[in-house]
């Protein structure tokens, strides 16, 4: 079963793994990439269509968050993002 491009279901039924790469991303389809590497970067990182000041919006600190696989280094996620967010917060298969 994929659930997108780039994760897909393992054979055992429980954990995720890159289809890229076959590494196991996470254990559960409630932590579907839980071992994926982040980085937190600010969230005018993201190009040129990202200018505005966050801080004009909110009081939360705002940034742009990437995952990858931590064996090919595939993308897994992209997402401008409070930084005090739960980051798998939006990753769940059902």
């Amino acid at each position: 079963m994929n659930f997108d491009d780039n994760v897909c279901l393992a054979a055992d039924g429980h954990s995720t793994e890159c289809r890229h790469c076959g590494v196991t991303l996470g254990e559960s389809r409630q932590t579907p990439i839980a071992r994926a590497r982040s980085i937190e970067r600010p969230s005018t990182a993201a190009g040129a269509g990202i200018q505005a000041d966050p801080s004009h919006y909110t009081d939360r600190e705002i940034v742009l968050r990437q995952r990858f696989c931590p064996n090919c280094l595939v993308l897994l996620a992209t997402e401008i993002v409070p930084r005090d967010d739960d980051p798998g917060r939006d990753w769940k298969l059902r």
